[in-house]
């Protein structure tokens, strides 16, 4: 699946304020606009379309009217990345901690992607600080720092078990 994401920075801005993405969805032959303010939820519409020949014409037409409005492709636009550390009790994680790091991820790029925050580039166990690891990588850290709270409230994690460091 190809997405396109564009980011609108204002002259008087350092970060963007508005975001654009389109993909298609070859399964259901669905073509997705998501658009809205940076750490916002965003405006979805959804367009059924027939093949991806229609589906790669609208998005080169996406591309191009962006391009006519000032917003570029997010891998031309800086990126801040930081750091989730989730600690486990013991040395290793349970199957029960294992379970939350996958919620958490879930839950997390889930809040990111749908306000047009950014990613979770990668996630893995760190044994030598006996936590999970999560690289994010965002068009504004405030903002997506924010979101990892309230992505660990749907785990069962303490809030003391979570620190953000920059990279």
């Amino acid at each position: 699946m190809t997405i396109l994401r564009m980011y609108y920075t204002p002259e008087d801005q350092k970060r963007p304020t508005h975001y654009r993405e389109a993909w298609w969805e070859e399964d259901t032959k669905e073509f997705v606009l998501h658009h809205g303010k940076v750490g916002e939820s965003g405006i979805t519409s959804v367009e059924n379309v027939a093949d991806s020949t229609e589906a790669d014409l609208l998005l080169a037409s996406f591309a191009e009217q962006n391009a006519a409005d000032n917003f570029v492709d997010v891998e031309d636009l800086g990126t801040e990345v930081f750091t989730v550390v989730i600690r486990y009790k013991g040395t290793t994680p349970n199957q029960a901690e294992q379970a939350n790091a996958e919620k958490f991820a879930r839950e997390y790029v889930a809040l990111l992607a749908w306000r047009g925050l950014g990613d979770i580039e990668n996630w893995a166990e760190n044994p030598d600080r006996s936590a999970f690891v999560y690289q994010i990588s965002t068009v504004h850290r405030t903002k997506a720092a924010k979101y990892a709270t309230e992505a660990l409230k749907k785990t069962d994690f303490r809030a003391d078990r979570m620190k953000i460091e920059r990279d």
